[in-house]
């Protein structure tokens, strides 16, 4: 009998260190964590979200991060999709799955995750830096005491991306980079704000600010830096039309991008050049000039882009290649098979030369 006994506690000591979330009411989480002297986790789920069931099939059933949280934390969890959830998500402006809140006893945000952290000791390091000196709650109650020391609101800015409060950092960001001189928004310092695509997207304040003071940014930050940055701009642009997702554009669309490229010494830019030109010579119907503008462009590409950048411009010009050219494309595309890595790209590479390439 003793025996069954022990078999029954030791079966049971997995459960008791895993995650405990308790089926409670929002207001009844808040209730037990005030009479514990705890702070509210709220596991913010949906029954559709992959992200989410991996989170509490792999990481919550983790000892060590059921230990760290059951002795911090009131944990409770809700679908966002139903009854009190729906409330909850409205209230806390949660729109991604997972999402995970850290509520102090009265309800304030003192910190929020997003998205799933698979190894149990991330998790529970990104938890606590919320608990920390870097939680939202006293990043915001600085910041409203009027701390705009540059560090600080970057550091504050970053805390907001994460918490998915993308919106508020580009307000707070903006706000105060208008408050600083040309010197000191050119730094170092500021770049995390001009290099992050989000606070600064293409057509921006901070965007075209940084293309007028391209010299100034160089120096202060770095060539490397700041090339790599503006040139994602123009790269995004001619990808958009090389895969066709821009059927509005022109040859003069492309030959603006060209003057830009050579105004802001980024012709030479990784393969900016070559895009370009293959943008070009796609759209004016230029075989001869798409030709000598694939080799450049691609040998060399890493699998990803080439798996997308590829086959479009071909096709696109199909009926205006000479039989040579579609030789040389054959040469060109075996050459490309043997520098992929990817099996998949492969097979697709030797298919498109054995099926399409034929008929262009």
């Amino acid at each position: 009998m003793r025996l069954l006994i022990l078999i029954c506690m030791l079966l049971q000591l997995p459960a008791l260190a895993q995650t405990e979330f308790q089926k409670l009411s929002f207001d009844e989480a808040l209730a037990a964590a005030k009479v514990e002297g705890k702070m509210v986790f709220v596991d913010c789920y949906t029954t559709w979200c992959g992200p989410c069931k991996m989170m509490t099939e792999r990481v919550f059933p983790l000892k060590e991060v059921g230990d760290y949280l059951n002795g911090k934390f009131v944990c409770v969890k809700f679908d966002m999709e139903k009854g009190e959830g729906k409330e909850l998500a409205a209230k806390y402006y949660v729109n991604s799955y997972p999402t995970f809140l850290v509520l102090t006893a009265d309800g304030r945000q003192a910190h929020r995750l997003v998205g799933a952290v698979l190894d149990g000791g991330e998790f529970i390091r990104k938890v606590e830096d919320g608990l920390n000196e870097n939680s939202i709650a006293n990043l915001e109650r600085r910041y409203a005491a009027g701390e705009r020391g540059t560090e600080f609101v970057v550091r504050y800015v970053a805390a907001l991306k994460g918490a998915a409060e993308t919106a508020r950092a580009r307000e707070v960001a903006t706000d105060f980079l208008n408050l600083l001189t040309d010197e000191e928004r050119t730094s170092a310092a500021c770049w995390p704000i001009y290099e992050d695509a989000e606070l600064s997207p293409a057509g921006s304040g901070n965007m075209l600010y940084l293309l007028r003071r391209l010299p100034q940014f160089r120096e202060g930050v770095g060539a490397e830096k700041v090339d790599a940055r503006v040139g994602l701009l123009f790269e995004t642009q001619l990808e958009d039309i090389l895969r066709g997702r821009n059927r509005d554009a022109s040859a003069e669309n492309v030959e603006a991008i060209e003057k830009l490229l050579d105004a802001y010494g980024l012709r030479d830019y990784g393969r900016l050049s070559a895009c370009a030109s293959l943008a070009k010579a796609m759209l004016t119907g230029d075989a001869a000039a798409a030709l000598t503008a694939c080799r450049e462009a691609f040998v060399g590409m890493s699998d990803e882009k080439l798996s997308y950048l590829y086959f479009y411009p071909l096709t696109a010009l199909k009926g205006r290649w000479t039989k040579e050219q579609k030789k040389e494309l054959e040469k060109l595309t075996a050459e490309l098979v043997a520098q992929a890595q990817d099996e998949v790209l492969k097979s697709s590479l030797d298919g498109f030369a054995k099926g399409m390439l034929p008929n262009l």
